[in-house]
């Protein structure tokens, strides 16, 4: 059974049926995805792994037969300051046919998810942006930012001597059994990452070009305190070697763990640079070396996307750098009605927090997305402020805000889904 999406703003110009896909349906699902990314997929086998679990959390738009509009939703946990653990959605796999674009499908799948995701008790939904435009309409915002560095290899000296620890090359099937116990340690002692259900592993870190990948662990008296995968792509020309390393994923328990890795990525024979996509922008890596400027920034790009559902529950949930009080109002035009719309006293201090509805007068009014874009904590309220985006009511109170949302060391999604 399916449900006929009702319209929001506009009517549907196309005829759609929503519903979850069954097992026979999951290679349409798939091809209808890559239709949607321009893609023609050889590894099916791969995205069907990772499409397989929790089947009934997806949503496929069906135009008679065929499928014209993918998305789902995942079971996933994101940590806030503090240290609690968030269940949330991570909403993916969202596409439309070209053929049927502007007609209203996305608008429809992504309702369903929210839907999905207030019926499943999720109090954020969450999303990695295959473009930035899309989805503050749909009440996002980004909520982590990361950069793209570069190095040159000849060119880097690290300060320190070499860590104690031992560093091992090893195989995709030990890797695979090392690296999720000790991203799961990792990720819960980090504000802004996301959980790896099992079935990401082979879905989304298992290689599609096995040839060029690389993995090594970082470990101490037997301990696993970091990994790393990389490729290493490239060629030869006239008798020299042209050849860098492109990170992948790099995790790390301890500052000398991250500092070992990317000292071994540096020091690689034969590679003339190090290109990684993803750091984390508080990364410590430029003041281990005795020349900052190596670490080079090439690209700064918002990466965790977070969209509240119900701001009580979510703002209480986290820890506040500094004890005080605000009252948001907080604009929801996708869910007027719903629990994330309306008017809330946040109480907040490092021992944690209250957040519910009240009649008081509002000290902030933003939207949805904005507040999304704040309550990690990586956007500062005094930033969307000047901006036009955060109306003050109350004087000092954008101030106030920043303060209470403050963190030590930057939300990082370290999980791309």
């Amino acid at each position: 059974m399916g449900r006929r999406p009702a319209a929001i703003g506009r009517p549907f110009a196309v005829d759609l049926l929503l519903r979850p896909i069954v097992s026979d349906e999951v290679d349409a699902f798939v091809l209808a995805d890559a239709y949607g990314f321009g893609e023609r997929l050889d590894d099916v086998e791969r995205h069907e792994t990772w499409i397989t679990g929790e089947l009934d959390r997806t949503v496929a738009a069906f135009e008679g037969d065929a499928i014209v509009g993918t998305g789902r939703n995942y079971s996933l946990e994101v940590t806030l300051p503090g240290g609690a653990i968030l269940p949330a959605a991570g909403v993916s796999w969202i596409s439309t046919r070209p053929t049927h674009r502007r007609r209203g499908v996305l608008r429809a799948v992504m309702t369903y998810l929210l839907e999905d995701a207030v019926a499943h008790g999720e109090s954020a939904a969450m999303l990695t942006a295959s473009e930035g435009s899309i989805y503050g309409r749909f009440g996002f915002g980004p909520a982590t930012t990361v950069m793209g560095v570069r190095l040159e290899s000849a060119a880097v000296a690290f300060r320190d001597p070499p860590a104690p620890g031992r560093l091992r090359l090893v195989e995709l099937e030990e890797a695979s059994k090392l690296a999720p116990e000790l991203f799961d340690r990792v990720r819960r002692a980090r504000a802004g990452a996301v959980s790896r259900p099992d079935i990401w592993w082979p879905g989304e870190w298992a290689p599609r070009e096995p040839g060029h990948r690389f993995d090594v662990v970082y470990e101490v008296d037997g301990r696993l305190d970091g990994y790393v995968v990389y490729r290493v792509l490239g060629d030869w020309g006239e008798g020299f070697s042209d050849k860098h390393v492109e990170v992948r994923d790099l995790v790390a328990a301890t500052p000398e763990a991250e500092r070992a890795l990317w000292r071994y990525l540096c020091e690689i024979d034969l590679v003339q640079e190090v290109r990684a996509f993803a750091v984390p922008v508080d990364t410590e890596l430029a003041w281990q070396l005795h020349d900052a400027r190596q670490v080079r920034t090439t690209s700064m790009r918002d990466f965790l996307w977070l969209r509240p559902l119900d701001v009580g529950a979510l703002l209480s949930a986290r820890t506040y750098a500094e004890s005080g009080e605000l009252v948001l109002e907080v604009r929801d035009e996708m869910r007027p009605d719903g629990a994330a719309a309306g008017r809330f006293l946040l109480e907040g201090g490092p021992d944690g927090a209250t957040c519910a509805r009240t009649d008081a007068r509002a000290d902030l009014t933003l939207g949805v997305a904005d507040l999304g874009s704040i309550s990690l904590g990586a956007l500062s309220p005094v930033t969307l402020a000047r901006a036009g985006r955060v109306e003050e009511h109350v004087e000092g109170a954008v101030s106030r805000a920043r303060r209470m949302l403050a963190t030590d060391r930057a939300p990082t999604c370290f999980t791309w889904f």
